[in-house]
Parts: C-alpha cells; sequence; structure tokens
C-alpha cells in the first residue's frame, strides 16, 4: 500500500465494504462526514466537509444578477471518483473533468490567466459553489485540488481539502465555467531581451469583483471559498 498517514483501520473506517468487488469503497454523505469526525477536528467549518442539503441552501446561478456572469462560459463536468482500498492496495479519490464542450478541452488544459465558476445542479436548480481564479490552465488547479485527499488532511491547503472532500461527501456532479483572459497575456522587454509571455493580472481583478458583487447581492460568499481574501486561492 502506497505511504499514508492513516493506518488502514482508519482508511476502513472511512468506507464501506463492497462484497462483490472486495473493495473498501469511501463512505458519503452524513455517514462520511460522522466518520471523519472520529479522525479529524471538524469544529472549524472550513474544516468540515459541505453536503448536498448546505449546497441547497447557496444561491443560483440564475439569481446572481450581475453582468458578469454571462462572461463565463460552461466547459466540462466535474465528479469524484471515490477512495477505494485493499488489504494491499491503495487507490486515493480524485475529481475526474468529463463532457468536455468543443473548444473546452483546450481552454481546460492551455489558457493561462482564467476566473472560474463552479456550480452544482440538484433538481433543476444550479447553485454556485466557487468563484475562483488561476494564473495557469485549469487543469494544473485540479492537480492541486486532488492533493486534498484524505491521507493529506493535515499537510494538504485547507482549499484543497475542502473541495475535495466535499465532493467526496455530496457525490454530485459539478460544471465548470471559465472566464478565459489567456489573450491578454503579455511579455516584458528588458535591455532589449523579450521575456515569455506571462498571464493576465485581468483574471485576479475579474474574480476579486466577483466574489464582492455575490457578496453584494446575497451577504455571503459563494460555498466554497473560504479563503480571507478573494484572491487567495
Amino acid at each position: 500500500m502506497a505511504k499514508s498517514s492513516l493506518t488502514l483501520e482508519q482508511f476502513k473506517s472511512l468506507c464501506n465494504f463492497d462484497s462483490k468487488t472486495g473493495k473498501w469503497v469511501q463512505k458519503s454523505g452524513k455517514a462520511y462526514i460522522d466518520a471523519l469526525s472520529t479522525i479529524f477536528n471538524l469544529v472549524n467549518k472550513n474544516d468540515k466537509p459541505f453536503t448536498v442539503e448546505d449546497i441547497k441552501q447557496q444561491p443560483t446561478k440564475e439569481k446572481f444578477k450581475f453582468a458578469g456572469v454571462k462572461d463565463y462560459t460552461y466547459i466540462c463536468d466535474l465528479s469524484v471518483s471515490p477512495l477505494e482500498i485493499t488489504n494491499t492496495s491503495r487507490k486515493n479519490e480524485k475529481i475526474i473533468a468529463s463532457n468536455f464542450t468543443e473548444k473546452g478541452k483546450k481552454i481546460f488544459d492551455k489558457s493561462n490567466g482564467i476566473s472560474y465558476m463552479l456550480t452544482c445542479a440538484v433538481g433543476n436548480q444550479e447553485y454556485i459553489i466557487k468563484i475562483g481564479q488561476t494564473r495557469t490552465p485549469f487543469s494544473k488547479r485540479l492537480q492541486s485540488y486532488n492533493c486534498g485527499v484524505v491521507n493529506n488532511w493535515r499537510t494538504a491547503s485547507t482549499t484543497n481539502v475542502k473541495m475535495l472532500q466535499s465532493m467526496v461527501t455530496s457525490r454530485q456532479v459539478f460544471k465548470l465555467y471559465i472566464c478565459d483572459c489567456s489573450a491578454d497575456q503579455y511579455s516584458i522587454t528588458w535591455h532589449g531581451v523579450k521575456s515569455i509571455n506571462f498571464a493576465s493580472p485581468k483574471s485576479l481583478a475579474i474574480e476579486d469583483i466577483m466574489v464582492k458583487e455575490f457578496i453584494k447581492q446575497f451577504n455571503k460568499k459563494p460555498l466554497a471559498n473560504i479563503q480571507a481574501n478573494a484572491t487567495e486561492n
């Protein structure tokens, strides 16, 4: 089994045994949070994964009336593959991107400097979960989110743990929307030598404005925006 900070018995306590496959598969919902609470301190709300019930308490994309929402384009779906273990191996939980639009995969993999919005459709409502930004392509941001496995609970960033473990808990499909600022890349010439292209700070500004407008309208941040400042990702 891969190196871990949890014992095999702790891993098993977070899972249900599937007799058909002979594997232990990560729990979901309240059962998963209850199991987590026996290993980790979940008193701080930033440490506690959010549930489907929490998602349904959030503002919907339809109700967010700020004009900037229209500049975000749907890219793909994000879903979670749960932790699976046997007595000799472990496959960590992981967020997986799928159902890309025709142009979505290129933006996902290549666009430097993007603001993104994550939503979750429950029933016929699409709830806003997070507004963020990254100077690198979202594919690299997703790699960071996937560092938030339960085995890294004490070492990974709070944001990464919150995002991945909440997807494990809710087992919902999230929708990724991107406002692509890659056309605004720039370079600097110094002593006659031109630098590489850098991502524009426009994505930082867009995230900052979007979060401020969200708070202005709803008197709270999006559910997964747990960082102190809008531009801390």
